[in-house]
């Protein structure tokens, strides 16, 4: 085949596969294999055509073919994962390494490469069952063992982990991605002192790795050293930028911005909706500075901030954002407010239900005199965010968990959530009109007429905290850096109460001195509810 003519059919044979037209790329490279064996560009494309159809034994041998001529570079295996959609690429990707790996056992990489993908669904155990044989053959590998720790980690066995991620510091000490493990773990263990010493060891190495330096920010924002955390915050944000704005016009910190009477600040949401409740009591302070306030929020948000003194203008969609002077994520609020622990402005309410909303979803609960509990135990996985399944799982529990609950008497319990997890069944009474509830303007007027709400880390606490209503946070054991360490308050919100895991897992003690709390609880009169909190 004249040169010319192979390179335009695999260029388009390429552009079909990107395209998803994976059967056209497989008809168009078989003729230029079957013509030259040895083309590995020709042997790839044809291999990746045939994993992403789901022909996992056909595609294998040819590349394991490729990888064997390319030892230095990762399997093809991973070429697939980048190529396909995540709706579904685990299951195609899966048994595609695992096909390959049953031809080429002792190529670290395949196992590498399965181990990552395993942990990114959460599979935690399966990750480690996959790393053992390489394990017991490269024991003085450090990758191996840093591998092992992420598996180890994923399957919240956070001791074992720090163990592997230690030895694999002492065997390989130059490699900055192994220090920031180290120090991820050590952060977990609450052993902050030894997590920011290998945080510095790990960006000392890579200066310009955005990741190390996320990393450290999170880990001083756990030990509540925020104004430390903001110096990363910042350079990460001046070095890499993470909206699609123009960080020529990021707001600054406050104290040394340009005057703000008159200007138009666009704070926008980057990351959970969690983070943006929380973040939320911002935007009035920046009102009271003179700037006109517009928050661009996803839709299940709009409706809600729409009562929020100080905001301007909520838009309903991206074309309708505002010409603006300064932009700034709600993420990043507390970095330009240069914020401390002793500095969080935690006035509630800044957050309150419409009073008609109140009073119309006060007359579907039943008025009998019990203390209204709301219940919120499970997450969403967000399957399209690596690592979030796994953390998802961990943070979230069962309904039948918080069973020994039902049988404190004087309680009226009622749902708040929503997601895959509203299909378990209750065995104590549960009252769930979720169904009914649009937006998160709905769930706050449901939540203003509850007595106590109980939720594990999600925005459901944020709602509540914002709200002023006591919050009891069933936390997992690896939290999140906002509720910090050895503390069962939060200086985010005065009427929160933190009842955190003392081992990876375990929700049982946890439920037990919840119950002890809310039977206390219902044993004193109800301060009073409804439509006196939504005013």
């Amino acid at each position: 085949m004249v040169i010319v003519e192979r390179s335009a059919v695999l260029q388009a044979a390429l552009t079909a596969l990107k395209a998803g037209h994976y059967r056209d790329a497989e008809q168009m490279c078989r003729p230029l294999t079957l013509h030259d064996q040895s083309d590995m560009q020709a042997v790839l494309v044809l291999g990746l055509a045939l994993a992403a159809q789901g022909k996992a034994d056909a595609a294998a041998p040819l590349l394991n073919r490729v990888a064997r001529l390319n030892p230095l570079h990762a399997h093809p295996c991973r070429d697939l994962a980048e190529l396909l959609p995540w709706e579904i690429r685990a299951l195609l990707v899966e048994g595609q390494y695992r096909a390959c790996l049953a031809r080429s056992p002792s190529d670290a990489r395949l196992r590498f490469g399965l181990a990552e993908l395993l942990r990114e669904r959460g599979d935690g155990a399966g990750a480690i069952g996959v790393l053992q044989p390489l394990l017991r053959l490269l024991g003085e590998s450090a990758e191996v063992h840093d591998q092992m720790g992420a598996a180890l980690a994923e399957a919240g066995r956070f001791a074992e982990a720090l163990a592997e991620f230690r030895r694999a510091v002492e065997l390989d000490p130059a490699q900055a991605v192994f220090w920031g493990n180290l120090a991820m773990m050590l952060k977990i263990e609450g052993q902050f002192d030894a997590a920011l010493d290998a945080c510095d060891q790990a960006v000392a190495r890579a200066p310009e790795h955005r990741q190390l330096r996320v990393n450290r920010a999170v880990v001083r924002l756990h030990a509540g050293r925020l104004a430390e955390a903001w110096q990363d915050e910042e350079w990460v944000l001046a070095e890499e930028g993470r909206s699609a704005l123009s960080t020529e016009r990021l707001l600054p910190p406050l104290s040394r911005s340009p005057e703000l009477a008159g200007r138009t600040v666009l704070v926008v949401q980057e990351e959970g909706l969690g983070d943006t409740l929380q973040f939320l009591r911002y935007l009035p302070l920046l009102a009271r500075r003179g700037a006109r306030v517009a928050a661009a929020v996803p839709p299940a948000l709009t409706r809600l901030l729409r009562t929020v003194p100080g905001i301007a203008l909520v838009p309903d969609g991206v074309d309708a954002v505002p010409r603006f002077d300064f932009w700034c994520s709600f993420n990043s609020l507390p970095r330009v407010f240069e914020v401390t622990l002793e500095t969080i402005p935690a006035e509630v309410p800044y957050i309150s239900a419409d009073p008609l909303l109140a009073r119309r979803w006060a007359a579907r609960l039943p008025d009998d005199g019990a203390l209204r509990v709301g219940l919120c135990w499970a997450g969403q996985a967000r399957p399209w965010l690596s690592g979030f399944v796994g953390l998802d799982g961990r943070r979230s529990t069962r309904l039948a968990t918080l069973e020994p609950l039902g049988n404190i008497p004087g309680l009226r319990f009622v749902s708040l959530q929503k997601g895959p997890a509203v299909q378990e069944v209750p065995t104590f009474n549960l009252l769930d009109l979720m169904a009914e509830v649009q937006d998160f303007a709905d769930t706050a007027a449901l939540v203003a007429n509850l007595d106590v709400v109980i939720s594990v880390d999600t925005s459901v606490v944020h709602l509540a905290g914002a709200m002023g209503k006591p919050v009891f946070l069933l936390d997992r054991y690896d939290n999140c850096w906002r509720w910090l360490s050895g503390r069962e308050d939060s200086p985010w919100y005065p009427t929160l109460r933190i009842f955190r895991q003392q081992r990876s897992g375990d929700w049982a003690p946890v439920i037990a001195r919840v119950a002890t709390a809310l039977a206390a609880m219902a044993r004193r009169p109800s301060p009073g509810r409804g439509c006196q909190d939504a005013a």
